[in-house]
């Protein structure tokens, strides 16, 4: 098995590797609540632009989303195996309820969770999250880089 000494890593061959595990379906995003204090959650990604935007289909009447009304301090994690790789991304997270943000990200069996008009339904939003920083992890080693 091939493993990357993260020090002698170029700051290219670190991105790539953190793209690379961007990929992933499911991201874990982090909110703060009402009391400061941090919240985590798992969400499918709906779609993504390279390391820094990703979507994802959310309701209005979430608790993230009142959350991300509050304060758009957010960060998405992704974890990669079965040598402990991971990817903290920081920045911030919109609510978006134009008709385009929906269609970006719109699937056919997304009318199944939105009965109430399905890409129409009131309740349904897009959380837009847009990455500031980057922390790549490997083993024991990290790097952290800017988006831009």
């Amino acid at each position: 098995m091939k493993t990357m000494n993260i020090r002698k890593a170029t700051l290219e061959d670190i991105k790539a590797k953190a793209l690379k595990l961007a990929k992933k379906k499911i991201a874990f995003v982090g909110s703060v609540n009402a009391h400061n204090a941090p919240n985590i959650k798992a969400m499918v990604v709906a779609k993504r632009d390279g390391l820094k935007t990703f979507y994802f289909a959310s309701n209005n009447s979430a608790l993230r989303t009142e959350q991300y009304q509050q304060n758009k301090n957010a960060c998405i994690y992704f974890k990669g195996g079965p040598i402990y790789r991971g990817l903290m991304l920081e920045g911030t997270m919109e609510i978006l309820n134009d008709d385009n943000s929906k269609k970006l990200i719109w699937k056919f069996g997304m009318k199944n969770i939105y009965k109430n008009g399905g890409i129409n339904d009131p309740d349904f939003c897009v959380l837009k999250f847009t990455a500031k920083t980057g922390r790549y992890y490997y083993w024991y080693e990290t790097e952290t880089f800017e988006i831009e």
